[in-house]
């Protein structure tokens, strides 16, 4: 038996940080929550933004990472309201030679997760 409250949000991450290449691609992060109730991607300024260098105007840019899917499979854990779910995310290729990270915050009620996702850029010549 579990000395556990079963109505005391919870989350964790298998790894804190994935490093994917230059060629991008799909990546699934595992998690074990209270369930998932929200999945944030912060970008950093230059890739949320485009700047025209002719006035400083700035529009949206295209997001080089994105959520594909949560997973949602919930085989219970002994007595404990806990679940095994997953992050599905897609990564664009990185088409310069400059690496870029995203922070992903994974939420499960009040308690949320940060994961870093580090993409490599492609080879110097």
């Amino acid at each position: 038996m579990s000395c556990g409250r079963l109505d005391t949000p919870a989350i964790s991450v298998a790894q804190e940080e994935y490093l994917v290449d230059s060629n991008g691609g799909e990546i699934t992060i595992p998690v074990t929550s209270t369930g998932i109730d929200d999945v944030t991607i912060k970008l950093g300024y230059s890739d949320r933004w485009n700047t025209d260098p002719a006035n400083g105007d700035r529009t949206p840019a295209t997001p080089w990472i994105s959520v594909s899917k949560v997973i949602e499979d919930y085989p219970q854990t002994r007595d404990l309201l806990s679940w095994t779910s997953g992050v599905v995310l897609i990564i664009e290729p990185n088409k310069t030679t400059s690496k870029r990270e995203a922070i992903v915050l994974i939420s499960s009620f009040s308690k949320t997760e940060s994961v870093k996702v580090v993409q490599t850029g492609l080879p110097k010549q």
